[in-house]
């Protein structure tokens, strides 16, 4: 005769223990799924400041290579670009610029690369600052830009050194 006690143990897992796994689980993945939304924002906004400080290290390059123009030449205000001189080799000519010049032409190289470059940042703008009240003078330079409706800044000082003066014997 079978022994029919044992009939009704359970062998496996009944509905609700079952629905309980599958909550936790689900809290889990919505935990992740958090964490990898902020993750992707957080690397935009640094891959975006990366862009910024970039575009910062190629107008401080321009700066220090036209060592012979006015610091007050690359003074740049919120909303102004510079002026297209024509002094980029890459136009296919040759124009002999004064310094004064070249730094206009590099303010517009460098605002309209800030805009319309390989990853533009919409909503750009950007700022030249000259403190020459202290020796050596300080430039400050500012990226403005819009993220996700919010405003975001990216600012840097730098001393320009001035060229040694030769006294004559």
């Amino acid at each position: 005769m079978k022994n029919f006690r044992n009939i009704n143990k359970q062998a496996g897992f009944n509905l609700i223990e079952v629905l309980l796994a599958f909550l936790i689980l689900s809290v889990g993945l919505l935990g992740v799924a958090g964490m990898q939304t902020t993750a992707v924002k957080a690397s935009h906004t640094a891959m975006l400041k990366t862009v910024a400080i970039s575009k910062i290290e190629s107008i401080s390059e321009r700066i220090r290579a036209n060592s012979d123009a006015l610091l007050s030449d690359y003074e740049l205000a919120l909303g102004n670009t510079g002026i297209d001189e024509n002094c980029d080799e890459r136009s296919g000519t040759v124009i002999e610029c004064t310094p004064a010049q070249l730094a206009a032409n590099d303010l517009y190289v460098w605002e309209n690369s800030l805009v319309n470059g390989a990853l533009p940042l919409a909503n750009t703008d950007a700022s030249i600052a000259i403190d020459d009240t202290v020796v050596p003078p300080i430039v400050t330079i500012t990226i403005n830009w819009m993220e996700r409706g919010e405003s975001m800044t990216y600012s840097t000082k730098l001393q320009r050194l001035l060229p040694p003066v030769v006294v004559a014997p």
